[in-house]
């Protein structure tokens, strides 16, 4: 579609035109965003959504250039595809777009450069800057999908880190120019790469400031090389419900959704077959308040397997109100710097030793979830990773 002009009513009409032709109707277009009415006549609300979701009417015709299949923000698959891919790379100190629901730029004239020179729902690979914590330096944490909808920080920021962020002299005026986000994914900390690794030819020290600045786009190799990463969705500050996933690989995570702040329904994905890390989990707290009656000094814990197990761990705390108990990672392949088995085979093989073990020697709680005492619960991990290792498919 041509630029649009700018007489009275041009917005409406851009809106009505890209309807018709790329969705068959102003009806066809509010369901596959997920839009509703809001009880209002469907052609007078239409470029309200589409300035809520898109952040404006240009911007909504620059996502559909290529039309609505190739739409970054429907589709977030359609911005690596791009050519020049939508795929994005910048620094942070660290992933939290659960409060932080936005991409933000100290200075206007960058933001202004940055939507001049990407669409609507590109995706921003985000790595650690120098000034995260040692552990988390230089690894790549997690993938944003932004608007082109902009305000300032604080209209993006989460209420309970308000008071913070304006009290700190130094970062009070960083990052005040913001582009909204849609969706985030964060990469699960035991499968996490190092920038060096992940974008070869965009990361180099020489271009460390400009991609903490106002971001640099990756090479068309890089950006599908976001396809090789375990990612999890998780929560935008201002956007729809997200149900606790499971890791999985980009290319399965990556597929179109709800967009914005009216998601309707949650984009759900199962953990993909491939390498497995074994856990075992422990419930710290009084177990015998949570039990209703004495462990007798025994542990409560949970045995199983997953590409990430403190994702897992995660979600597991997640699922129970804020109280006085909460789980942790006791063992795991990965905290033993081992590589996780190279099936879910292996590692189921691992999981029912330990399942078996602990039967025998502590009480099962239902499930994978038994009650045991330090030493059997030892036992029952060496016994897991042994039979891990000696699985076969003879």
């Amino acid at each position: 579609m041509s630029a649009p002009s700018r007489r009275p009513g041009w917005d409406k009409q851009a809106v009505n035109a890209i309807a018709k032709e790329q969705y068959g109707g102003l009806a066809a277009m509010f369901a596959a965003h997920g839009w509703n009415t809001d009880g209002r006549v469907i052609s007078q609300i239409a470029p309200t959504k589409v300035k809520d979701n898109y952040g404006s009417v240009e911007a909504f015709v620059l996502a559909h250039r290529d039309g609505a299949s190739e739409n970054p923000i429907l589709d977030p698959m359609a911005a690596i595809r791009s050519d020049p891919p939508e795929v994005w790379l910048t620094s942070l100190y660290g992933f939290t777009t659960e409060s932080w629901g936005f991409f933000g730029f100290t200075e206007e004239r960058m933001r202004t450069a940055f939507i001049n020179k990407s669409r609507p729902g590109a995706l921003v690979v985000v790595y650690a800057a120098g000034g995260a914590p040692a552990e988390l330096r230089g690894k790549v944490l997690g993938v944003q999908q932004i608007s082109h909808r902009t305000g300032l920080k604080w209209d993006f920021l989460a209420p309970e880190r308000m008071d913070a962020e304006r009290a700190d002299a130094d970062r009070r005026d960083k990052w005040l120019y913001a582009i909204q986000l849609l969706r985030g994914w964060r990469v699960p900390f035991e499968c996490r790469p190092n920038v060096e690794q992940f974008a070869p030819e965009t990361y180099k020290h020489a271009n460390a400031r400009a991609i903490g600045s106002m971001g640099l786009r990756l090479t068309k190799g890089e950006a599908e090389g976001l396809l090789n990463l375990t990612l999890i969705e998780i929560p935008v500050y201002g956007g729809g419900a997200v149900e606790m996933q499971l890791p999985s690989a980009a290319s399965i995570v990556l597929s179109p959704s709800r967009p914005g702040p009216v998601s309707q329904r949650p984009h759900l994905t199962r953990e993909a077959e491939g390498p497995k890390h074994l856990y075992i989990l422990g419930l710290d707290g009084n177990a015998d308040h949570f039990l209703g009656y004495p462990s007798d000094q025994k542990a409560i814990v949970k045995v199983g397997f997953s590409v990430s197990p403190q994702t897992r761990c995660d979600a597991h705390n997640g699922s129970l109100p804020a109280c006085a108990f909460k789980w942790s990672v006791r063992y795991s392949t990965y905290l033993n710097n081992r590589t996780p088995f190279p099936s879910s085979r292996h590692a189921l093989a691992g999981e029912a030793a330990m399942k078996d073990a602990l039967r025998e020697s502590g009480k099962s709680l239902g499930g994978e979830f038994f009650l045991a005492d330090h030493q059997s619960i030892e036992r029952a991990w060496m016994l897991g990773l042994r039979a891990a290792e000696r699985w076969t498919d003879a």
